[in-house]
């Protein structure tokens, strides 16, 4: 029942418009601007032909947000159109901002690298356009705080958060830290290093790996050198590309689980998931794309572009302040198939909600867990909180 109940979430929504009358008709044009031959979404096949990094453009989810809310575009006259463009660098992107932006596309869902989120936002920060970065998860584009950028993927420290939840409810409290060269790498240790300090959780040490298979290089190549000689409950792996993550579990010195990169994930989303209408979430992706399973970035391009819609329907005007103030306003209530109702947080433009851990086939838990409070919102528990957050 309570996934029939997600299903039609939307119904309620669209005859209350239906009955308040439409004080906005027109056609809505929605930007979706991606990076061509994006490397993050090439399929990383090893010599053992397995793939690393999941396929599938997460377009995919923006595309069904559109679809889904259609019943509440119709109700208020609206006719919903996405436009995805894509360009090659950064100079290239900001004058397709710029375009869309003249065009009268007054809100463009990113689906870019932090770095090009960065560069993009700060130079079209003057623009009446709002940005939605939907697959960015690095701590510092939270930190910028350029007025119109928003963020619908799941930040690093959230990520983090969730993990440390669970391991502090559990009792493991002594972590061995594993950390790879890349620049990725180092950003998903530091938020995690940051959980486990608010959280008092024990790094007993950290210890950097490399994919390199020189003899010289053996204390950092081998899953068991480098993982001996310390006394953990478990071993938190930061390894963006996945390929040292996936020879760990089961090869560690000590008979020890392993999280983070691989084996217990924090994600925004996973397939399995089975409550609060989330079942009818996966099986809509999946029928729009052939199979492919929903994965976090699809849920995100999926939520910021039911955002955008529902933000465009309720405040009815063709104004953009006015919308881009409903968007970032408390009165926005988003229905994420999570349980919660979601909005952004005013003081660094993430949006709110709970963080599934799971493995490769089953979720083993939703974040926030249970006995963690807040003051005012339990989900501010997951994150860059108010008092800590700083413009940089």
């Amino acid at each position: 029942m309570r996934g029939l109940a997600s299903t039609f979430a939307v119904l309620p929504l669209a005859a209350s418009l239906l009955l308040s009358g439409a004080a906005f008709s027109a056609e809505v044009r929605i930007g979706y601007l991606g990076l061509k031959d994006d490397p993050r979404y090439h399929p990383d096949v090893v010599y053992t032909r397995i793939e690393i990094a999941p396929g599938g453009n997460p377009i995919d989810g923006a595309t069904m947000g559109v679809e889904e809310l259609k019943v509440v575009s119709d109700a208020v006259d609206q006719q919903v159109v996405l436009d995805h463009q894509e360009a090659a660098d950064a100079a290239a992107l900001v004058a397709k901002v710029n375009e869309m932006a003249a065009a009268g596309e007054q809100f463009i869902i990113l689906d870019l690298p932090a770095d090009l989120v960065d560069q993009v936002a700060a130079a079209t920060k003057d623009q009446p356009v709002t940005l939605v970065n939907a697959t960015a998860p690095e701590d510092y584009l939270r930190s910028r705080c350029y007025p119109n950028l928003l963020h619908t993927a799941a930040s690093d420290r959230m990520l983090s958060d969730a993990m440390v939840q669970l391991l502090r409810t559990r009792n493991w409290t002594k972590v061995l830290m594993l950390v790879g060269p890349e620049a990725r790498d180092k950003s998903m240790a530091a938020a995690f290093r940051a959980s486990a300090e608010r959280l008092r959780l024990n790094i007993v040490d950290e210890r950097e790996f490399t994919l390199a298979t020189d003899p010289a290089n053996r204390d950092k190549n081998n899953t068991l050198l480098v993982t001996g000689n310390a006394d953990y409950d478990l071993v938190f792996v930061a390894d963006h590309q996945g390929e040292f993550a996936r020879y760990l579990p089961y090869d560690t010195q000590l008979p020890r689980l392993v999280v983070g990169s691989t084996g217990l994930v924090a994600s925004e989303w996973q397939w399995s998931w089975d409550r609060d209408g989330s079942t009818q979430v996966t099986s809509r992706f999946e029928t729009l794309t052939d199979g492919r399973r929903m994965t976090g970035q699809d849920w995100s391009t999926w939520i910021a572009a039911k955002a955008v819609v529902t933000a465009y329907a309720k405040a009815r005007t063709g104004e953009y302040q006015k919308t881009a103030d409903y968007i970032r306003g408390n009165r926005l209530k988003i229905d994420g198939a999570k349980g919660v109702q979601l909005n952004f947080r005013p003081w660094d433009g993430q949006m709110r909600f709970p963080i599934v851990l799971a493995t490769h086939n089953a979720v083993i838990a939703e974040a926030p867990l249970e006995g963690f409070l807040h003051e005012t919102n339990t989900l501010d528990t997951l994150g860059t909180d108010q008092p800590e957050h700083t413009c940089q």
